[in-house]
């Protein structure tokens, strides 16, 4: 099954490893809050917050003997980012903002960087990369389930713009994505390999791929592009004949999009013009970001202030708007400047990058998606929907090379 063993310690004991249940339920609340409104959200925010500092409190003082010998040498890339934002905050422009929302994200980045340690210490890394993959895709299985319950994935109508159970279709499209792609490697990388669970997977995949059709999700459809790019051109598990047939559906699939005027998926659809004036919204707000950064040099350095978007174009390009930039890579340049920016690109994200190219792409088709769709929606701030994911890998290639060594196993 996709999900075997997800919670246990891989000791053949099979004992509970509360610190993967936990972490799951930090991961599964933020996606559960998306459809949740009012009090209801706000109670699972407040929860949320508690359990991240029950997860620390975890994880720095009631660890299970360590089965490896991890070297934690790459703390360092978290605290120099963390340091790197923090120098800024003085030059926001709403100050006690800027200190609010760092102080609700710092927690959220320290857990997620020393639960990847704690992962490295206690499991291979081929285990522990399974292991994240397998919670993330249980997490985000249950908008999935939400669309199949409520019957929008069997119609042939675009549901682009609507709300499937108070979820917005593009981030049931997210949802789709990552389901589709996680669960993809998961199979692919398993000792499980009974042909009915392939067949099951399969099956529900193919529907679930239409799902994504169905939402209109543009960076779904790029991430989908990506990591089927990535299986043709890299992976080592499939067949060339698997391959052909993956390539001659991209083909197809793309000529759809392009060529059907009446395709559920052709941005002609009724919701054309929506869709064109909140990219062009989006683009010109970016542009008066860059034009404030240009106008008043200082703030290349410094940026707006943490999570301070709205109030900098505001402040600096006298522009009243309600939108975020949905951009993390641009929003992370406009709130915190140049320095921060740089490091995270450079030091976090192109190493990610890398790394999985040379270590993972032809095992995995995962990453691609996690580095895009980022790039169309703020993902930065700990209750954005695809901050645990994204975020987490990150940190699980800063460490992924270094030295590992396994340990005798000590009696319990």
């Amino acid at each position: 099954m996709q999900w075997s063993g997800i919670f246990y310690d891989n000791t053949g004991r099979r004992r509970w490893d509360w610190h993967l249940l936990v972490f799951f339920l930090n991961v599964f609340l933020v996606v559960w809050g998306y459809s949740l409104r009012g009090p209801a959200f706000q109670a699972v925010k407040g929860f949320r917050s508690g359990l991240v500092f029950a997860s620390l409190f975890g994880l720095f003082f009631t660890q299970n003997t360590a089965k490896y010998l991890f070297n934690e040498s790459k703390n360092w890339v978290l605290w120099v980012f963390v340091l790197l934002n923090l120098i800024v905050v003085p030059f926001s422009v709403d100050f006690f903002r800027s200190i609010e929302r760092l102080l609700a994200w710092l927690p959220f980045m320290i857990y997620i960087n020393y639960f990847v340690v704690y992962l490295f210490k206690q499991y291979s890394k081929d285990e522990a990369r399974l292991k994240l993959l397998k919670i993330f895709n249980l997490s985000y299985f249950y908008p999935v389930v939400i669309l199949f319950i409520s019957g929008a994935i069997f119609q042939t109508q675009n549901i682009y713009g609507q709300n499937i159970s108070l979820y917005k279709t593009n981030v049931i499209g997210w949802a789709c994505t990552i389901f589709v792609l996680t669960g993809f490697d998961i199979y692919n990388n398993s000792n499980d390999r009974r042909i009915w669970v392939g067949r099951l997977f399969l099956t529900v995949a193919l529907i679930t791929v239409w799902g994504i059709v169905l939402t209109g999700s543009r960076s779904s459809y790029v991430s989908l592009a990506a990591a089927s790019a990535v299986l043709v051109l890299r992976s080592s598990r499939i067949s060339v004949q698997f391959k052909s047939v993956i390539m001659v559906f991209i083909l197809g699939f793309a000529y759809y999009i392009i060529a059907s005027p009446d395709s559920v998926i052709n941005l002609r659809s009724q919701y054309a013009d929506i869709r064109q004036a909140k990219g062009e919204i989006r683009f010109e707000l970016a542009q008066k970001a860059f034009e404030a950064l240009l106008k008043y040099p200082g703030l290349i350095f410094t940026g707006f202030g943490f999570d301070n978007f709205r109030a900098g174009l505001s402040t600096y390009g006298g522009v009243q708007t309600d939108l975020a930039s949905h951009n993390s890579y641009l929003e992370l340049l406009f709130s915190t400047g140049l320095f921060s920016f740089l490091f995270f690109v450079i030091i976090i994200v192109f190493n990610a990058f890398f790394k999985y190219i040379i270590f993972d792409s032809q095992q995995f088709i995962f990453m691609p998606m996690l580095l895009i769709i980022p790039y169309f929606e703020s993902n930065l701030n700990a209750g954005q929907f695809l901050f645990f994911p994204w975020m987490t890998f990150l940190f699980f290639y800063a460490h992924l090379t270094s030295p590992q060594q396994p340990l005798s196993l000590t009696s319990h």
